[in-house]
């Protein structure tokens, strides 16, 4: 009987330890037994119960599949992980399950079990170099999201190409509009961007940037479009209604014989210092000449996305198809 008990002993030690933990050191058991002592069954049951709720009260939480962790409490708690999240600690808090964002140049892919990290500009063979090859960013289409005016242009849609994205449509109806929208950073920041335009332009159909307040429904619009059958104006746009692209308010206009055709490669750049929005042009990507600089309130509240967009406007040809092609982007806060 002595071994028995010895045994029974060992085993309650050895169970002890395994699942040792500050919470654990707490646990006590209702008999205390001493090395010799012949053991009674009811006793040596009564101290695995024991030590059986102290392992229950101190067992993993938090479901099958995920990660554990002690809480503040001393406790178990668990961290759910989805396809390419890892684990980030936060000082004085739990970890936290999070993705990685990829960065300018940057195309960041999850897979079950993996994270696959590539540049997506910089000299590769799919990127376009327009006097400045190393200013080239190939953006990703599934980094942003269409929207439409509330009658959307027919075809709308936005894809991937292997020089970037297109937003593209099957026919331009007047007072139509279609944007790729991205969320802003807070603060201040700036938008380049690397574009070609292929569609009807006249009477005053624009490739543009713009920005759009998504909460007030509002957005503003910069670049160089048609004007008239013969010419081409810079503009600054402000819309309204539906998501915001429905009507133009307002519209001013320059027209100079230096802007080039949007129908070519042309770098336009939107940076917004807390306050102002202003819009420069550039041939390089390089030196860049600013045409506007207007208030942000002057038609928007929330200064929240901001993207490539394209408004057809009394189009000489609305049956025709239109193809904004992205070739590079970047939005970098400042």
């Amino acid at each position: 009987m002595r071994s028995e008990s010895n045994l029974a002993l060992n085993f309650l030690s050895s169970a002890l330890f395994a699942v040792a933990s500050p919470a654990m050191a707490a646990c006590t058991v209702p008999n205390v037994l001493s090395n010799g002592q012949t053991a009674d069954a009811t006793q040596v049951m009564q101290n695995f119960s024991a030590v059986a709720g102290c392992v229950n009260a101190t067992a993993p939480s938090g479901g099958q599949d995920t990660v554990q962790f002690e809480t503040s409490s001393s406790n178990l708690g668990g961290v759910s992980l989805s396809d390419g999240q890892v684990i980030l600690g936060t000082t004085g808090g739990a970890p936290q399950a999070k993705a990685l964002t990829a960065g300018p140049g940057i195309a960041i892919l999850n897979a079950p079990g993996g994270i696959t990290i590539s540049a997506t500009g910089n000299g590769s063979a799919n990127a376009v170099d327009w006097l400045n090859e190393a200013a080239v960013i190939r953006p990703l289409a599934t980094n942003f999201s269409i929207v439409t005016s509330t009658t959307a242009p027919a075809g709308a849609s936005l894809v991937p190409t292997v020089r970037g994205m297109a937003l593209t449509t099957t026919a331009v109806a007047d007072g139509t509009s279609v944007m790729a929208e991205t969320a802003t950073p807070s603060g201040a920041w700036q938008a380049t961007m690397l574009a070609i335009y292929s569609g009807p332009l006249a009477k005053a159909s624009f490739p543009a940037i713009a920005v759009r307040d998504s909460i007030s429904h509002r957005a503003v619009e910069f670049g160089i479009g048609g004007s008239g059958t013969t010419s081409y104006q810079a503009a600054y746009t402000r819309t309204v209604g539906g998501l915001g692209l429905d009507t133009v308010l307002g519209q001013t206009t320059a027209a100079d014989i230096g802007l080039p055709p949007p129908s070519q490669p042309l770098w336009s750049r939107v940076t917004y210092d807390g306050t102002n929005l202003s819009w420069a042009f550039s041939r390089d990507g390089e030196v860049f000449s600013t045409v506007f600089t207007f208030l942000a309130v002057d038609n928007l509240s929330n200064v929240d996305r901001v993207g490539p967009a394209a408004l057809f406007q009394q189009p000489i040809n609305p049956s025709w198809p239109s193809a904004y092609h992205i070739l590079s982007w970047r939005l970098a806060s400042m």
